[in-house]
Order: structure tokens, then sequence, then C-alpha cells
């Protein structure tokens, strides 16, 4: 049975341990909130399956699960408490929301709703049938698996083109296929991009064609292509990566919160819901830029807003 007791009582709850969740943290606890993290995975979020990060000022270079680690300890150290557990549902009330857990029930004067997104599926023939037996939305994660492999990656933004870059060092061969006429990537990336592809040659590009579908037996063999002009092509493979995209994490709130035409949640310039003393930042509000220091900057403006709405309503 569930329970709820004051020690499930806090100033702030802050729904996801990614970093834009980790600096609203500091933040917030820094301000004097008595603060929550709430995190059904990995602490870090997608950063924490960065496997090198350049452009976060201060570090010419770090990886992702150590600037999450770091980010998580100084929250930490400032007396965060972090509890592991997926949110089932919220009932929003002014300075007395619950959060529903599996096992437990947390109240929360403010919320901050740092969920983050997950990547976006092919919805491709097969590819259900195949996650986790050759079907991954990680190259950094589950790379080493294939090792001396040939394998694909779909897309043609940084995360696929990066994570090209990665896996032509372990595998065998690598074919990065989108359906864009080039990468949409930042120009860096492409240049290093173009670099290691000659250095190793082992990698391949395809343009303008469309997964149709990824088989095999008990794991993956092959996936299928067309293309513009609707020929065909079978490319065999140990494994398929896919790498098309985020969806945000806002199924659990979908009708209790507004959220844009796209599933994100939708804000007010200071990061507001449209319910009292609920804001979100970083990947899962609707926004332009999705950096690691814009998710930073947004967690840092929520946690100060909610340290000014706990304290106006106290």
């Amino acid at each position: 049975m569930k329970k709820t007791n004051l020690k499930n009582k806090y100033d702030l709850a802050i729904i996801g341990g990614g970093v834009s969740g980790l600096t609203a943290a500091i933040y917030a606890l820094r301000s004097g909130l008595n603060t929550v993290i709430i995190e059904k995975g990995m602490i870090g979020g997608q950063v924490s399956l960065t496997n090198e990060i350049k452009n976060y000022p201060g570090y010419e270079s770090i990886t992702g699960p150590e600037l999450s680690l770091k980010m998580h300890e100084q929250a930490t150290n400032l007396g965060a408490v972090t509890v592991y557990g997926e949110v089932k549902d919220i009932d929003f009330k002014k300075m007395n929301n619950v959060i529903h857990l599996q096992d437990q029930d947390i109240i929360a004067s403010s919320i901050i709703l740092c969920m983050g997104a997950k990547a976006s599926e092919l919805e491709c023939k097969g590819e259900k049938e195949f996650v986790n037996n050759g079907v991954s939305y990680c190259a950094i994660c589950d790379g080493a698996f294939y090792k001396g492999k040939d394998v694909v990656i779909v897309g043609g933004g940084n995360t696929a083109v990066q994570g090209a870059i990665y896996l032509s060092n372990i595998c065998k061969s690598v074919l990065i296929s989108t359906n864009l006429p080039a990468f949409i990537c930042q120009q860096k990336v492409l240049e290093e991009f173009n670099k290691v592809s000659k250095e190793n040659k082992n990698i391949k590009v395809q343009f303008n064609t469309i997964p149709t579908e990824i088989y095999g037996s008990k794991t993956v063999e092959g996936i299928k292509f067309s293309n513009d002009s609707d020929k065909k092509s079978d490319v065999k493979a140990s494994a398929v990566f896919v790498a098309v995209g985020r969806a945000p994490d806002t199924k659990f709130i979908r009708n209790k919160i507004n959220l844009d035409e796209r599933g994100y949640i939708a804000v007010s310039e200071e990061l507001e819901t449209n319910k009292a003393g609920v804001f979100a930042s970083g990947d899962v509000r609707a926004k332009g830029l999705r950096q690691i220091v814009t998710a930073c900057a947004d967690g840092a403006i929520a946690a100060t807003k909610a340290f000014s709405f706990v304290s106006a309503n106290k």
C-alpha cells in the first residue's frame, strides 16, 4: 500500500535527473528549498549516454557520465534527496501536488518537470520485435556488443553522425542511412566525420532512403530500404542503431497539462506551465535549441521561479 508521510513532503520535487534537473536542484538547494529529485532511469539522462562532450563551457572535453556525476555529487552535497522510481501520475494542486510512484506518494509545494525526451522510433516492420536483439537506440551504449560486425545506423543529425564515427572504430563496417538529401549535423561534427571516414575507410553513406523492414531470426540479420525512386535494397547487418530524433516523455501528464502539437510542454518565458507552481525545463519543453547549456539555463531559471512561488505562498 502506498504511503505518504512528513518525510515525503518537499518544497520542490524535480521530476527527471538529467542536467536540467540537476542544475535546478543545485539552484533550489542554494536558495533553501527542501528538494527531491525523482529519476526513473539513469542520473544524467541523455547526457550520461554521451561518450564525449566538447561544447560545454569550461571543458575542452568531458564524458557525459563524468559531467553527470559531478552535477549529482554537487546537488547531493547540498542536501538533495534522490528517489529512483517511475512517476505514474500527478495530482496537481497549488502548494500540495501529489506525485504518485509505484510504491509511494510524494507531496511537493512546487514541481519542475524535467523528464527530457526519449528516442523516436523508425516505425518500420520488425523494429519492435528486435529491440535489444540487434535494434538499439544508443550507439555509444551498445556498440561494443557488435565489435567486428557489420552495422547500420539510421539518421542524419548530430547523434547519428557521431554514432557512426564511434562505431567505425570498433565495427567491421558502418552504413549510415538517412531519408534526407544531406546530413544536418553541426559543421564541426561533419568535419570530424569526413576525417574519420578517410582514415578508417569502413563507413558508407546513403541518402534519400527509407527503412522498410528489419529482419532476422532470433537477432537482426539485415535491413531493407527503399529510395525516392522506389528502388529496393537489402543490407546485411548484425545491428541497426536508430538515431532519428527524440520525442518528449510526457505521456503520463498528457491530459493534465498544456502540451504543444508534438507533445512538448507549453511554457511561458519564465518556464511556467498552466498549473500554479509547476514549471518545465530542458528537452521536455517546447523550445528551439536543445543543448546541454540551454538545459542547464532552463534549470536555473525554473528553480529561481519555483523559489519565488514557494516563498510567496507559504
